[in-house]
């Protein structure tokens, strides 16, 4: 581990990258009258399109995890955000719907490292209680993201403005990329790197628990950020109070996902945060919807999406700590990585649909199934995943067993 100032700088890449990818991944709904009239989609259409960021990590993502742990951090993800740039670059001239669709799926698929490479990026600069903080920064840069285009995206005056503004987010990422990424020191010795494994990885019990713990996350997240405004409206509120319903929602997002990984970096142990951050923020998410609304109503989503904020973020960090099992080395931490957004793209893709076909306008049914699924995600990540913080008793044994040597 290298007490490398840099290792803030890439901190700050990566949360900027991030907010890039969720900027991308709502400003169609977020321009949502402006995009249906100059691209002629009917609504489907537009759920398609606003859903198939998602799609590329379901396809891609472990065999470019595993290509970015054979290759290294750096000259992958700059060939690759060279590309993004291109199809951004050539989205904004998309004369109609099909084109545009394309280059939506081409551009979130050449800029998928940003999703993927965070734990193996930040692995050989970060301890394991330092670890929640830098993924808790980091993955504030989705909800920045989110809450940037549902406040930023309408004062664009055309939406190739918008489309034309991610693509200059992709050319700054590679720019920073190039200038500030390098191989860490014990990557450039290629005969002395262990060879990955990604039949090790695959098989680990603990990643595929993690894996379905960041999917599920995800998936309430977009299912109750995509029903945030016409939930309230079906209870009877304006649609310019359920707007400021879904912003202070996903402001309040933002500020708990970093002061999870903070209050996880500190305790050394990610299991009870994890239970208390997905029981709560069901408990609270349900609560806020049930009550009637009025001024309680907005505070309490405030303080469930910020407990429940931390779903995500810290889920993630326990990835970079999963070799303390000995199910897999930490030179597999890429494709480990790669595994977690492939459950996050195929479960975020289609968990909205199926709330959608089984609960149509039925607003209390779906966020009674956002509610449990968060609980579900509590007894799989808080009480059948072992404990991998460095104050675990994995953590302790292994640093005994080396300190015996």
């Amino acid at each position: 581990m290298q007490k490398n100032p840099v290792r803030y700088v890439l901190v700050f890449i990566m949360a900027l990258g991030l907010c890039f990818s969720g900027f991308t991944n709502v400003i169609y709904a977020a321009r949502a009258v402006d995009v249906m009239k100059v691209f002629h989609m009917s609504q489907a259409q537009l759920s398609a399109i606003s859903g198939v960021s998602n799609l590329p990590a379901f396809f891609f993502a472990i065999w470019m995890g595993n290509l970015i742990d054979k290759k290294g951090v750096r000259r992958v993800p700059i060939i690759l955000f060279a590309l993004a740039t291109a199809a951004g670059v050539l989205r904004v001239f998309s004369p109609d719907y099909t084109i545009l669709f394309i280059l939506t799926f081409l551009g979130c698929t050449f800029f998928l490292p940003i999703n993927i490479i965070a734990p193996k990026l930040f692995a050989p600069y970060f301890s394991a209680g330092e670890m929640g903080a830098a993924i808790g920064v980091y993955s504030s840069g989705a909800g920045l993201g989110t809450t940037l285009a549902f406040a930023l995206g309408p004062m664009f005056a055309t939406t190739k403005g918008a489309l034309a503004f991610i693509a200059a987010g992709y050319a700054v990422m590679l720019i920073l990329w190039i200038i500030f990424v390098k191989e860490p020191p014990q990557a450039e010795n290629a005969l002395a790197a262990p060879q990955t494994d990604l039949k090790a990885v695959l098989k680990s019990k603990t990643m595929w628990k993690v894996m379905l713990c960041g999917g599920l996350s995800v998936g309430a997240a977009i299912l109750l950020n995509s029903y945030a405004v016409t939930a309230f409206i079906g209870k009877g509120m304006e649609p310019a109070a359920a707007s400021v319903i879904a912003t202070i929602m996903n402001f309040c997002l933002l500020i708990g996902g970093l002061v999870a990984g903070f209050v996880v970096s500190k305790v050394g142990r990610y299991n009870i945060p994890y239970i208390i951050i997905c029981f709560g923020g069901a408990i609270l998410y349900y609560i806020a919807y049930w009550l009637p609304t009025g001024a309680i109503t907005y505070v309490m989503i405030g303080i469930a999406a910020f407990v429940v904020a931390g779903s995500i973020g810290v889920n993630m960090g326990r990835i970079a700590l999963i070799p303390v099992t000995d199910e897999f080395g930490p030179e597999n931490i890429g494709a480990a990585g790669g595994m977690n957004q492939t459950a996050v793209g195929l479960i975020g893709f289609i968990l909205p649909t199926i709330a959608a076909a089984i609960f149509g306008t039925n607003y209390m049914g779906v966020w009674t199934f956002a509610a449990v699924i968060l609980i579900i995600i509590g007894i799989l990540g808080g009480m059948l995943t072992p404990e991998l913080g460095p104050r675990g008793k994995l953590a302790r044994a292994k640093a005994q067993a080396s300190a015996g040597k």
